[in-house]
Order: structure tokens, then C-alpha cells, then sequence
């Protein structure tokens, strides 16, 4: 999947030959064009439309690149995504049951931005949206992917080993609190005419008390994706038989935390209140049902995934703080970032998640 081939990590750069040889079939493919795909505002998708010789090539593929954004390239070489990203591909994705893209090729150069990442187009597929939000039916979908994720490192020390997966420590978590006191004036001077008043109260009270809730996080206990939303997640259209139903991408953020952190992020930023409050609890209970239904079982009761997917409401808020600063700027990003904030305010008001503060 990596190999001798000379770089490429613009799309601008990408050739015939090159293309070819990723694929391990130059002499064979006779023309691609790149189309921009996607939302992501870290990085950069396109799908390339390849013409063989013959029928042996796939038909088109999907190229990600970091953002063309210098704001949003900046952040990604300071928080590490890109490198968590190759190597999540090269290391993690080949050992487990969740679905990920089939990779073609990786290259990455560490401390930079230059990344490229050649995978299947997962087309008729169609990425999720965050903003329409979904059905439960695809929610239980997507939380028995994280259930899969979660189960296959619960508890596995070696997690420690691997310096590219982001875990919180004394000095990151100070460098994080910091961030946080800086932004979040900046953000509800940007947002406020669009947040709820449970919002912006929640906004100031949390960066007020946010030592209290970083110091009683639970120790770390598993893999999780860091940025489980329907944004992330690849669905197959309802009246096909294509599978596997979903695919999930975008692992930039993987990071070493509990498994309610995935959970609660995702069905906080998926639903309007009104409908997740309906479906909340049996969405819990169906995470909890696939991830202690196989051998090794995780030490968990449903007391402790329930308490922890309280406190973790609290982290697609601090997401919509973080992220919404720190990238480049777009209409539908802003919408989004609302959207998240407004969201988990409800959920932690309903959850009475003020309690971990």
C-alpha cells in the first residue's frame, strides 16, 4: 500500500502514471479525472473516474488529501489528525471488523500535511448527514459498528504503545482547558444570534468548571473513533442489497477513551431533542446488547455505560466550541457547529450532565 512511487499530496499532482501505478495497473489505465467530493473540512475527498484498456480497474476511486484550507492544515499538523489518519489505515483497519474503506495506498510525511490515502469509492453509498439527522433504525446501524470498535480494545493495555492515538495527560489536558477559555468568548460572539439560551448558559458555566470535568473522566478503557456522527459515516441507499449497509471513515481523531464517549457524541448530534429523547434510552440499550454479546465480554454493567454516557454529552459541546475555531470557515460548517452545540446543550440538560462539573 505505500511503496516507491513518487509523492503526490495535491490533487492538482495527480497524473496517469501515478494513478496507475497506485493501483498496480500503469500500463493499463488510459485516462482519470478528479471531482470534489464530500464535507470534510480537514480534508479533502475526491472521486477519480478511471478509463482502462480493459474491464480489470475499478471503475473509480477515492483520493483523500488534507484541506486545501491553510487554517484547517494548520490545525490538522498541530492535532495530529493526518498522521493519525495513515495510521490508523496502515496498522488498525487491517485488524478489525468494522467497516472501513478498502485501502489502496497510504503515504504520509509525520509533522506535516502532505498525505494521501487511495481507497474504494464507496458509491451507491451516500454520506450521512448530520444536519437531517437520521432514523433510529440507521443510528442502531451505526452503534453496532462503534460496538465492534469498542469490544476489540477494551481494556487492552498495548494502546499505551501506539503515540499517534490521542489520550489525554496532564499537560494536554491544560493546553486543552486553556483553548477552551480562550475560544469560547469568540464563539458565542460568532454564533450567538443562532444559539439556544441553553447553549450559551452551558457554554460559560462548563469553561467556568471544565478542570472539575477533564479531572473525572474515567480511565481510558478502549479505541474510539473521537468524531462518531452521521457526517462520518457512508449509509447504502434503503432499496438496494448492497453491503455492508454502512461504512465508516474519517479516522483522524481516534483516540483512547471510554466507549460512552462515541456513544453519547453520536446520538446527541444526530437527533433534534424532541426525537432523541424517544429513542435515547433503546439506542443506549442496543449499544450496550452488541457490545457484550460476543466473547471476551467487556467489564461493563449498564450503570456504568449509562453514568458515563451522561458525562460524555459534554463532548460533541466541546467539539462545537473547539473545531468551529480552529478550521476553515464555511457556511455549512457554521450550521453544523450550531447545530452540534444547540444538540448536546439539550442532551445535557436532560441528562442533568451538570452533575460531572
Amino acid at each position: 500500500m505505500q511503496s516507491q512511487l513518487p509523492p503526490v499530496f495535491h490533487p492538482d499532482a495527480v497524473t496517469i502514471p501515478w494513478m496507475g501505478a497506485v493501483l498496480g495497473r500503469e500500463v493499463e489505465l488510459t485516462d482519470c479525472q478528479l471531482e470534489p467530493i464530500g464535507t470534510g473540512q480537514v480534508g479533502a475527498n475526491y472521486r477519480v473516474h478511471l478509463n482502462w484498456n480493459d474491464d480489470g480497474g475499478p471503475r473509480t476511486v477515492v483520493i483523500k488529501f488534507a484541506a486545501l484550507d491553510p487554517q484547517s492544515r494548520a490545525t490538522g499538523i498541530q492535532v495530529g489528525t493526518y498522521q493519525r489518519e495513515a495510521e490508523f489505515y496502515r496498522h488498525v483497519a487491517p485488524t478489525i471488523d468494522v467497516a472501513v474503506p478498502h485501502l489502496y495506498y497510504v503515504d504520509f510525511v509525520e509533522g506535516t500535511a502532505d498525505i494521501a490515502i487511495v481507497m474504494e469509492d464507496l458509491d451507491p453509498r451516500v454520506q450521512g448527514d448530520q444536519l437531517r439527522g437520521c432514523s433510529p433504525n440507521e443510528a442502531a446501524l451505526a452503534l453496532s459498528e462503534a460496538a465492534k470498535l469498542h469490544r476489540a480494545f477494551w481494556g487492552d493495555e498495548t494502546l499505551f504503545d501506539l503515540g499517534w492515538v490521542s489520550r489525554r495527560n496532564p499537560e494536554q489536558t491544560a493546553q486543552t482547558i486553556a483553548l477552551l477559555e480562550g475560544l469560547q468568548p469568540a464563539f458565542l460572539e460568532r454564533y450567538r444570534d443562532d444559539l439556544s439560551r441553553e447553549a450559551i448558559e452551558i457554554s460559560e458555566h462548563f469553561v467556568r468548571n471544565a478542570t472539575t470535568w477533564f479531572a473525572e473522566i474515567p480511565e481510558p478503557s478502549t479505541l474510539v473513533h473521537g468524531d462518531f456522527r452521521l457526517d462520518n459515516l457512508m449509509f447504502a441507499p434503503a432499496d438496494t442489497d448492497v453491503t455492508p449497509p454502512l461504512v465508516v471513515v474519517d479516522w483522524q481523531t481516534v483516540a483512547h477513551s471510554h466507549g460512552a464517549h462515541d456513544v453519547s457524541y453520536f446520538i446527541g448530534s444526530a437527533f433534534e431533542p424532541d426525537v432523541r429523547r424517544q429513542h435515547e434510552e433503546q439506542l443506549v440499550s442496543h449499544y450496550f446488547e452488541e457490545l457484550t454479546k460476543c466473547e471476551p465480554i467487556p467489564p461493563i454493567s449498564w450503570d456504568e455505560l449509562w453514568l458515563n454516557y451522561r458525562r460524555f454529552s459534554w463532548s460533541g459541546f466541546i467539539m462545537a466550541i473547539l473545531a468551529s475555531m480552529i478550521v476553515g470557515r464555511t457556511d455549512r460548517g457554521d450550521e453544523m457547529f450550531v447545530a452540534m452545540a444547540n444538540r448536546h446543550a439539550s442532551q445535557v440538560a436532560d441528562l442533568e450532565a451538570t452533575d460531572f462539573l
